[in-house]
């Protein structure tokens, strides 16, 4: 009896110790890095994935639908298609949880039209497949906001496009799809801090959020993923030193794996050599780890 109530406390925590290997993708928002240091911070906070190896390998531009407009980047190239590269990620790096954060490209900054939004549905319905094939968990997040701040430029009706793809996502929640919609708690948070302070701007370029906006989108980002996870408490994102050392431990392994998969977008960086790399990410994660006592 003694036994059977010890593996019961503990079954939580052993299988968030399965999840041992978390991915990240997305696009450029992804890819900068910020929203998704701060989630894996707070995920670090808990038991369930204190040790867990977490890799951002978000890609500017890049699509779940493989759509790419006329003369993208001034024509000198097309916008990368995920499906390009998903095979060597999961064969090299063999997550066990990934969380996908796309649309935001996908629809390629135009009105709301079938066939787009066919693509995006087939490109998520194709990415879910390919990760649980290898045994993974996938996580589906919503694109978040465009053009908030001057909505009023945003004349093709682009962020109800988002809406529109955020919405099949919910939906797809009665299929057994896990998803978190961030997009309402991010706009009450924009119209909060508006409301605070007229000038505040989320993203100058209508895109590409600030700090501010980084923050946002983790914070319902980890409000949707805690249910999910089944994890205890109320989720802490990480501050001071101990972001910095995590954001440059983050940055470390994100551009040497993202070499190591051999992307195709031009004009990213070159990372590390793997190996290197993963001994400069222990180093700061000793760091790390006396930052958070």
């Amino acid at each position: 009896m003694i036994r059977l109530l010890f593996v019961f406390l503990c079954l939580p925590l052993m299988l968030g110790a399965a999840e041992t290997r978390i991915l990240f993708l997305g696009d450029s928002i992804t890819q900068d890095g910020r929203w998704a240091t701060l989630v894996e911070g707070a995920l670090r906070n808990t038991d369930a994935y204190r040790d867990a190896e977490i890799v951002n390998m978000g890609l500017g531009s890049e699509t779940v639908s493989g759509l790419s407009e006329d003369g993208h980047a001034g024509g000198k190239f097309s916008r990368p298609d995920l499906h390009e590269r998903l095979g060597r990620l999961l064969t090299a790096y063999k997550p066990t949880l990934v969380f996908a954060c796309y649309g935001m490209n996908d629809g390629i900054y135009l009105p709301l039209d079938p066939q787009r939004q066919a693509a995006h549905v087939k490109g998520a319905i194709r990415l879910k497949a390919e990760v649980e094939k290898i045994g993974g968990r996938i996580i589906f997040l919503s694109a978040p906001l465009f053009m908030p701040d001057t909505p009023e430029k945003d004349t093709q009706g682009y962020d109800k496009v988002l809406d529109t793809y955020a919405a099949w996502l919910v939906s797809m929640r009665a299929e057994g799809w896990e998803t978190v919609d961030i997009r309402p708690d991010l706009k009450r948070a924009v119209a909060d801090e508006k409301a605070k302070d007229p000038s505040f701007i989320y993203a100058k370029d209508g895109v590409h959020p600030g700090g501010d906006g980084h923050r946002f989108i983790a914070e319902a980002a980890v409000k949707g993923l805690w249910s999910l996870l089944k994890l205890p408490g109320e989720p802490v994102l990480p501050t001071g030193d101990a972001l910095k050392i995590l954001s440059e431990r983050a940055g470390v392994l994100e551009y040497a794996w993202l070499s190591e998969t051999k992307h195709l977008r031009p004009g990213v960086k070159a990372g590390l050599p793997l190996d290197e790399a993963k001994k400069r990410a222990d180093d700061l994660m000793v760091k790390y780890k006396e930052a958070v006592k």
